[in-house]
């Protein structure tokens, strides 16, 4: 996604704007996947440089400097627009009993306490890892601190962040998503409005859609790899049909398929 792009102000740029679409569009999940491109000297040095901006841009401020020590490749990490998400409230915002908030534990004994980004911190009644994060649902005030518990994402009806995977190979990243319908994007894809019906009509309860690098596009890269497209994909799908360009950037990909999928299946 970024080997085109050796400054990294623009990767940081780059890597905000995918941050911010997968958010927009409520993604839980984004893998990056190796497409063994023998273009690119080191995919795993450029593979690790994403995954910290995306986790660094996924996680609420307020524990930003908690769990990221100072690192080059956040050098230009003010440039990162927030992104508002419902787990990354204001401080006055999301502060009453019953509420969830993302947490970190900073001390850890026979009690937790954990930063939360309030003015009083969270207390939990038992020893949690230090330095984890976790999600956590907050109770009555106990003098200093504020009862907080442990929950699963699941049991909030609000989108709360993705998660960031990695896989060495674009099928390994697919069975890491685990979705029940998988889709393409290729220029030598269907248009996408005709295969929205096919779509619709799988009744998808998790929808994965893969895309391609700056050098190579789904179809030589499941060549390269091995795999036939037809086989690893329910529909192959072009977003942008007709483009006035040489080329599609990934990020640029990224937008207009969820834009019109978002469109076109929730609308």
């Amino acid at each position: 996604m970024v080997a085109d792009t050796s400054d990294l102000r623009m990767v940081t740029i780059k890597v905000g704007m995918v941050g911010r679409a997968l958010a927009i569009f409520r993604v839980e999940r984004v893998c990056i996947y190796d497409d063994e491109d023998p273009n690119v000297e080191d995919q795993e040095e450029q593979a690790r440089t994403i995954e910290l901006l995306l986790s660094y841009l996924e996680t609420p401020q307020y524990l930003r400097k908690i769990l990221f020590p100072r690192s080059r490749k956040l050098r230009y990490a003010g440039l990162l627009f927030p992104l508002r998400t419902p787990h990354h409230p204001l401080q006055n915002e999301r502060n009453k009993k019953g509420d969830y908030r993302e947490g970190v534990v900073i001390d850890s004994g026979e009690r937790s306490i954990l930063e939360i980004g309030l003015p009083k911190k969270g207390i939990f009644d038992g020893k949690l890892p230090l330095k984890q994060r976790l999600t956590v649902r907050l109770g009555d005030s106990d003098g200093d601190f504020i009862r907080v518990e442990p929950v699963s994402r699941r049991e909030i009806s609000e989108y709360w962040g993705f998660k960031i995977l990695r896989a060495p190979s674009l099928s390994e990243g697919l069975k890491a998503v685990k979705s029940d319908y998988y889709i393409g994007t290729s220029r030598r894809g269907q248009n996408l409005y005709e295969a929205v019906q096919a779509i619709k009509s799988s009744e998808p309860r998790r929808v994965a859609v893969a895309f391609g690098g700056p050098y190579a596009g789904l179809f030589e890269i499941c060549w390269r790899q091995g795999v036939d497209a037809s086989e690893m994909f329910d529909v192959i799908v072009n977003a942008v049909p007709n483009q006035g360009t040489a080329t599609v950037r990934t990020e640029e990909a990224l937008l207009a398929t969820l834009s019109l999928l978002n469109a076109l299946i929730e609308g």
